[in-house]
């Protein structure tokens, strides 16, 4: 079984806070070391799966092929180029968010926009504020002006999806259950935030005080050198936008290991490759000088999980044993001084114990949960959702799905085409998709979240 950095190899409370620092540079400021001892817990994933072995949902296979040792011998379906080991979690990219907007193609309203009127305000905002670069496959719905828009940076992207009778139903949903926001409003806003990598944000601040009324932000420091920028849009969701860190990779053993994000590169419109099959006026609108995106890719992707005082501090160490039970993830659990955290890791593990990217799940204690989670049902799904794709090799991708299906968590968004209740069906369509972070000793669902798991052989993987 993959042995999980964080929880089995990092002796030191510092290396710790590396990692910490990194995945929560933007709120997290502690000032002693030794402050660490009293706050980190590590999550007991892995250390109590034989005594729940009664109660679980299902056994892993010992034989699982998700413990991700190195193989020189790669069997069919294995990758040449997405490596494994120990060095590197089990959940090899968290790749995109799909997003409701009910104005993608809504022309833009910069008042200063004098060369781009034909440009929708929220793709403006991607491409041309954030740095997000304009993916080949977005060219028919450019044109129609209707349907989903991707839109890439780096090895990551966002899916902009402007169904207006789904967003209606949701709407519709969350009157319902009455939802209310963490500020009092009603529906289900800020329930995440999505972290941003960039080189430096220079570019971004110019670009953000022209941005016009449809986004607001505020600059803070980070204490260690960088800045932060917390930007929020038209529906109220956070973008946070911070400059790279460098990787803390001290010994030899790392420094030939590739990161993911330097194998796996999205598709853009540019104007240094040909593009011959693509229209001029779309070219003229959002082809870009090269194919590297100002914005490097997503960081983090972090969640609100509300929960009364009483579950404070339970609810986010099942959903970290949840990750681990069903995929042998790295994951840790930690309390930053202000609330429990769980942290699962993709991709490339430094020495210090810092993930390329990282799913963190946080608990806000409220008096009623119940009317602040995302609006969700089995029509419509989570609105809101995330693609992962997981292992590195066909048999990484079967093991995971049989793993979920033994656990009775598959599941079929009636909104999407594909619809996938087995293994047979995963492994022909590349992926599988289920709604409920569960308890993976009573079965209850811990946490709302539509995942879309992908096999590193599906036609749209960005390191193919």
């Amino acid at each position: 079984m993959y042995q999980p950095l964080l929880l089995a190899s990092i002796a030191s409370s510092a290396v710790l806070n590396c990692w910490t620092a990194e995945a929560f540079s933007h709120y997290m400021q502690l000032q002693n070391n030794h402050q660490w001892n009293n706050i980190v817990q590590q999550s007991s994933c892995g250390v109590h799966h034989n005594d729940r072995r009664s109660c679980r949902l299902m056994q892993k296979s010992s034989s699982s092929a998700l413990h991700a040792e190195k193989n020189n011998n790669a069997s069919p379906g294995v990758s040449s180029s997405i490596p494994s080991g120990e060095n590197y979690s089990t959940l090899t990219l968290l790749e995109h968010m799909h997003l409701l907007n009910t104005n993608v193609h809504k022309q833009s309203t910069i008042s200063n926009d004098t060369t781009n009127n034909n440009k929708s305000e929220m793709i403006d905002f991607f491409t041309n504020i954030l740095g997000f670069g304009m993916d080949p496959k977005s060219v028919d719905n450019l044109l129609s002006n209707k349907g989903v828009v991707f839109v890439n940076a780096g090895p990551s992207q966002m899916h902009l999806n402007d169904d207006e009778e789904y967003c209606q139903k949701l709407d519709e949903l969350r009157q319902q259950h009455k939802l209310k926001t963490l500020s009092g409003g009603n529906g289900d806003k800020h329930v995440f935030e999505v972290g941003l990598r960039y080189d430096n944000l220079e570019e971004l601040k110019t670009k953000l005080a022209n941005c016009g009324d449809y986004c607001s932000y505020d600059i803070a420091s980070l204490g260690d050198g960088r800045e932060i920028i917390r930007i929020t849009d038209v529906y109220d969701r956070v973008f946070v936008a911070r400059e790279a860190m460098e990787s803390k990779d001290d010994g030899d053993n790392q420094q030939d290991e590739p990161s993911i994000s330097s194998i796996c590169q999205q598709k853009v419109i540019c104007n240094s490759e040909e593009q011959d099959d693509t229209p001029a006026e779309i070219v003229e609108q959002y082809a870009l000088p090269t194919s590297q995106t100002a914005c490097r890719g997503m960081d983090f992707i972090e969640f609100f999980v509300f929960v009364t005082k009483e579950d404070s501090g339970k609810t986010v160490e099942k959903i970290a044993r949840f990750y681990d039970f069903f995929f042998d993830a790295t994951t840790s659990v930690v309390n930053d001084g202000k609330s429990d955290i769980a942290i699962i890791a993709f991709g490339k593990i430094d020495d210090s114990g810092r993930a390329e990217q990282s799913m963190l799940f946080r608990e806000v204690v409220v008096d009623d949960p119940q009317c602040h989670q995302a609006v969700h049902n089995d029509d419509l799904g989570t609105g809101h959702h995330i693609a992962i794709y997981v292992g590195n090799c066909d048999e990484d991708f079967e093991v995971a799905a049989s793993n979920c299906v033994d656990g009775g968590l598959l599941w079929a968004n009636p909104q999407f085409e594909d619809n996938v209740l087995d293994v047979d069906s995963a492994m022909e369509c590349k992926q599988f998709r289920f709604k409920n972070i569960v308890d993976i000793e009573t079965g209850e669902t811990l946490y709302a979240l539509e995942h879309e798991i992908r096999s590193i052989s599906h036609p749209l993987f960005p390191g193919n």
